[in-house]
């Protein structure tokens, strides 16, 4: 691909926080070799509701790695799935485990 050559990728946004499960989705196109920040430069522009749950859940997994060492698949994952032209699948959150650790809590 040249430089100024542009592909379309496919956002997946798959939500829990409703008594039923749903799924949102999102054709973007983003220049070749697009990162994590053209991505949300353009999902912004073109669906500003999935834009804030795609830049929560980024940054949530981000927060995990740095916060608690943890290692969270799901960075990786976008990263390659972005790199490889799509789709670009954020899966449904899984809320039996909390973000926070209470203080005096073990990590679980």
């Amino acid at each position: 691909m040249s430089p100024g050559e542009r592909k379309d990728v496919l956002v997946v946004l798959y939500r829990s926080d409703d008594l039923t499960p749903s799924k949102d989705e999102q054709r973007l196109n983003l220049p070749a070799g697009a990162g994590f920040s053209e991505l949300l430069r353009e999902l912004e522009r073109e669906s500003p509701s999935m834009y804030a749950e795609v830049r929560d859940r980024i940054l949530r997994s981000a927060g995990r790695v740095l916060a608690y060492g943890k290692d969270d698949d799901l960075l990786p994952t976008l990263t390659r799935q972005l790199a490889d032209g799509g789709p670009i699948v954020f899966p449904a959150e899984d809320d039996a485990h909390p973000t926070a650790v209470q203080a005096g809590e073990p990590p679980t």
